[in-house]
């Protein structure tokens, strides 16, 4: 275990969920104008929140030894599923906590939004190997900003997740099984491609 927690980097998802809780708390309900292609809404600046947890997490679970690892009796795979798991849970814990405390109900998205772009990461990763998990959330961020509206009156395309309201049901469903196939094929993903 202690070999584990040294060799997967846990001192730099630490800084990121401390940056994350930060950004929350000074971001609450804050808007920002943003370039985006069907309207001139504004977004949360906590949009960019998830942003920090999803890179300290790639950052984390590329630090692999594949040789060790692959041939080692320990479940080395659930360690990384649980972490995973605890990291989002945090995300949101906190997220909740500065809605609450600080009266920013925009601020609890930060959650649902973390959930949904690492289980994203994780299914890229499982996909297309450890640098390319690395941009696909920031990718989903900016995309979104870009096309994720319908006319010129600023209402979300379902799909987008990310901007749906906090009290959304069918997009904390989708972060839900997004996260869920992630987490799931998180033990799969390919050692080889991580280690290059």
């Amino acid at each position: 275990m202690r070999i584990w927690l040294r060799t997967r980097w846990i001192t730099v998802l630490a800084a990121a969920l401390v940056a994350y809780a930060a950004l929350t708390a000074a971001a609450g309900d804050t808007l920002v104008d943003l370039p985006s292609l069907g309207s001139d809404a504004a977004r949360p600046l906590v949009l960019f929140a998830p942003l920090l947890v999803c890179m300290g997490l790639a950052v984390c679970l590329g630090s692999r030894l594949p040789a060790a690892e692959a041939s080692g009796s320990r479940p080395v795979a659930r360690f990384d599923q649980a972490l995973i798991l605890a990291t989002v849970l945090a995300t949101v814990a906190v997220a909740y906590a500065v809605a609450v405390l600080l009266d920013a109900g925009t601020a609890n998205t930060a959650g649902r939004n973390t959930a949904f772009l690492v289980g994203l990461m994780l299914c890229a990763r499982r996909i297309a190997g450890h640098q390319v998990a690395a941009i696909t959330p920031v990718a989903w961020v900016i995309t979104m900003m870009l096309i994720g509206n319908t006319g010129g009156n600023g209402q979300p395309h379902p799909w987008t997740v990310i901007l749906l309201p906090p009290d959304h049901l069918p997009a904390a469903l989708a972060a839900t099984a997004v996260l869920a196939l992630g987490v799931a094929s998180a033990p799969h993903a390919p050692m080889l491609r991580d280690a290059a």
